[in-house]
């Protein structure tokens, strides 16, 4: 899942229009989940222009738990931490 895209496009002032065939097919995974509203050219289309409207509750509700995950240090990883401190 392209999650950086899609912080970034949660931080964008939208409507936007985006030509980069790399990030086009990154919002045909966005969309495809849920996460993103956005008008979509044909894949065969010579002019490959995506006209991104919004980034979806679902979308906001997944970076909260995707940026909480990154947060939360992994348990072992805490204690280690803990343990060392008293050396």
């Amino acid at each position: 899942m392209p999650m950086e895209y899609l912080r970034a496009l949660e931080r964008d002032s939208l409507p936007v229009v985006e030509s980069d065939v790399g990030n086009i097919d990154k919002l045909r995974v966005l969309h495809a989940a849920g996460m993103v509203e956005v008008q979509l050219p044909p894949v065969d289309s010579p002019c490959q222009r995506a006209q991104i409207l919004y980034v979806t509750g679902l979308g906001c509700a997944t970076l909260r738990a995707y940026g909480a995950r990154l947060r939360i240090p992994h348990r072992g990883e805490a204690f280690r931490d803990l343990e060392a401190s008293f050396e």
